[in-house]
């Protein structure tokens, strides 16, 4: 069975917002439309809890209010729900990223904004997101996408570091490759907080990244005023 993934929009609650079909059309969102959006966001609460494994397909379809055989109208497995979730997730790195891509300079602190508002995000849905941009082995329909949701962090990176070049900024190393690395080194250290949430503060991890990311970037960097501050004291 195909699957035909609506475009949404995400709310600052994690939820779906009614959102144009993928294929353009302005007609309202149907009452399909409507159940599949109800079983995501189902979907998305159920597995706050616990792994999609120890998830059965009828505690899905009953937390969207549906007959089991509603879910398999809109998909054919739980992989393949999961799938849909992680494509929800696409454009959301850009738009976490997008006041620092548009910014010029270094500008640690829309860097750090960027990245709270994705920490944010994990804080919350943390558990499948791991399952689904972290797990090596996450079946074909999950991989698939998660290549296509990482391309598109990527790009946004990438459109950052091909500007500073432009602007004459040091770049130390291949364009491609670093957004690459600089994606993925905020989904592990996310993930990573997620599944140690007693190891370090919010604060200490942010700094750190942010800090990180920039040096991978750019090597040496200006020393932070409130760094030059207290060695100073």
């Amino acid at each position: 069975m195909s699957i035909i993934l609506v475009v949404t929009s995400i709310t600052t609650d994690g939820g779906y917002s009614g959102g144009m079909p993928a294929s353009g059309s302005r007609r309202g969102p149907t009452k399909g439309d409507q159940r599949e959006r109800a079983l995501l966001d189902a979907a998305r609460t159920v597995l706050r809890q616990k792994p999609l494994a120890q998830v059965t397909i009828d505690e899905l379809a009953a937390a969207a209010g549906i007959a089991r055989s509603g879910f398999y109208f809109y998909f054919e497995s739980k992989q393949a729900l999961l799938a849909a979730l992680c494509e929800s997730t696409l454009g959301t790195s850009e738009e976490e990223l997008a006041e620092w891509v548009e910014a010029d300079g270094i500008d640690r602190d829309a860097l750090r904004r960027g990245m709270a508002r994705a920490l944010d995000r994990w804080r919350i849905d943390g558990r499948w997101l791991c399952e689904a941009f972290v797990n090596p082995f996450p079946g074909p329909e999950i991989l698939q996408v998660r290549e296509r949701v990482t391309a598109n962090g990527c790009t946004a990176v990438n459109r950052r570091i091909e500007r500073d070049i432009r602007a004459g900024v040091t770049v130390l190393g291949d364009p491609t490759l670093l957004s690459m690395m600089v994606v993925k080194l905020r989904m592990i250290m996310f993930a990573h907080a997620f599944t140690n949430p007693d190891e370090q503060t919010d604060d200490a991890l942010l700094d750190s990244l942010t800090e990180a990311t920039l040096r991978l970037l750019y090597g040496t960097l200006p020393a932070r005023a409130d760094a030059a501050a207290t060695a100073s004291a």
